[in-house]
C-alpha cells in the first residue's frame, strides 16, 4: 500500500507562528550576487500583527523529512483587498542595501568579506581566505553583497547564505554526490542545455609583483604577467582587467577561476522535483535512472525555487555540470600550470 506525502510548512513571522493559513509560498535561493527572496501570501483577513524588520524562519517538510530552508527577516508588508502580501530578506538582501565606500589596506579577500558583513550585522561562516589584497576599494558601484560574490569569485569560491543566515563563501566541491535523486521518484521533468566549449581566461592584474608586500605590488607596470605573457585576447582566449590583484599568482589564480567556471556552465540545466526542502544552491546531486545522454556525473545547484500552495508542492532547480569541471583539484592543476614561471 502506498502512503501518500503530506508536505506541510512552519512559518515564524516575529512572534506568530503559521501551519495552515498560507494561500501561496514562493521561496527563491540563488548564489552571489543574485539575491534570495521569500514572498508569501495570506488571506486579507489574516491576523498578522509582524512588522517590517521582525525576525522570520521557514521550515518545510515534504512527508519524509523536513528541513529549515529560510531564515531572515520582514522586507515589506502589501495590504489588498483580497491578500496580504509578504516579503522577506535573508542576510543577501540585507548586504545588497549597502553600497560602502570603503579602502581596505593590506587584507585578504576574507577580512574585507568580513568588515562588510559586520556593517550590516551579517554573521559569517565559513569563508576561503582568497588572494591578499594590498589594497581593494569597495565603492559604491557595487553593493556589498556584488563586492562579496567578486571578492569570493577570485578564489573560485562561491558565496551563499546558509540555513541558519550566515554568509558562507567556500570553494565548491562537486566531484562527488552527497544527494541522490531519482527519475520517476523525485523528479518529474528535466532539460539540459550544451553548449560551446568554455573560452581560456587571463586575469589581467595593474603590477604583476611576485609578493603583495613589496615595493613592485604599487608600481604601475606595462609587463602585467613577469614575463610570462600568455596569448590572447582572441577567439578562444578572454582577457579580464583587476587592478587590485597586485601580483602574477593572484591575478593566475582569478584567471584559473573563471576558467573552472565556464567549464561548468558548458552543460547546464533545470529540473522540476517533487518538494525537496534539503536542497540548496551548493548542493551536489546525482540523478539516477535517466535516459542516456541528458545529464552524466554529479551536477552542483545554483538556484532553488520552492513552491508551496493548494495546487502545489514543487522545488525548480538549476544546475551546472559537476565531477571533473568542478573538481578543486582542477582549479589548483591549472593554477599551478599558469604560475608555473613566476613564483
Amino acid at each position: 500500500m502506498t502512503t501518500q506525502l503530506n508536505p506541510s510548512y512552519t512559518l515564524t513571522l516575529g512572534s506568530q507562528q503559521w501551519t495552515e493559513q498560507l494561500i501561496g509560498l514562493g521561496l527563491t535561493l540563488e548564489v552571489a550576487p543574485r539575491v534570495d527572496a521569500l514572498r508569501l501570501q495570506l488571506p486579507a483577513s489574516a491576523p498578522l500583527s509582524a512588522e517590517r524588520g521582525d525576525p522570520v524562519t521557514l521550515e518545510l517538510d515534504n512527508g519524509e523529512a523536513s528541513s529549515t530552508v529560510f531564515t531572515g527577516e520582514i522586507d515589506t508588508i502589501s495590504r489588498r483587498l483580497d491578500a496580504v502580501i509578504v516579503t522577506c530578506a535573508n542576510a543577501s538582501g540585507v548586504l545588497a542595501r549597502l553600497r560602502p565606500a570603503e579602502t581596505y589596506e593590506n587584507a585578504s579577500a576574507s577580512t574585507v568579506i568580513r568588515s562588510l558583513c559586520d556593517v550590516m550585522g551579517v554573521s559569517v561562516g565559513s569563508l576561503e581566505d582568497g588572494p591578499d589584497l594590498r589594497f581593494y576599494v569597495a565603492d559604491p558601484s557595487r553593493t556589498a553583497w556584488e563586492h562579496v560574490a567578486r571578492l569570493a569569485a577570485w578564489s573560485g569560491a562561491t558565496a551563499r547564505v546558509a540555513e541558519d543566515n550566515s554568509l558562507v563563501a567556500a570553494v565548491i566541491d562537486a566531484s562527488r554526490a552527497e544527494l541522490a535523486l531519482r527519475y520517476g521518484r523525485e523528479l518529474s521533468s528535466l532539460a539540459v542545455r550544451k553548449q560551446l566549449a568554455s573560452p581560456n581566461f587571463t586575469v589581467a592584474g595593474e603590477a604583476g609583483a611576485g609578493d603583495v608586500n613589496s615595493d613592485d605590488a604599487l608600481q604601475e607596470t606595462t609587463d602585467f604577467f613577469a614575463g610570462n605573457r600568455p596569448s590572447g585576447p582572441g577567439r578562444d582566449t578572454r582577457w579580464q582587467f583587476e587592478p587590485a590583484l597586485r601580483t602574477a599568482k593572484a591575478a593566475a589564480t582569478a584567471g584559473a577561476a573563471l576558467k573552472r567556471a565556464g567549464s561548468s556552465a558548458e552543460e547546464a540545466g533545470r529540473m522540476k522535483l517533487f518538494l525537496q526542502p534539503a536542497i540548496r544552491p551548493g548542493s551536489i546531486v546525482e540523478v539516477q535512472d535517466l535516459p542516456d545522454g541528458l545529464v552524466s556525473g554529479p551536477i552542483w545547484v545554483t538556484r532553488v525555487h520552492h513552491e508551496l500552495g493548494a495546487n502545489a508542492a514543487s522545488t525548480w532547480v538549476d544546475f551546472k555540470h559537476g565531477g571533473d569541471a568542478f573538481d578543486p583539484s582542477a582549479l589548483i592543476g591549472s593554477l599551478l600550470g599558469s604560475v608555473g614561471g613566476l613564483l
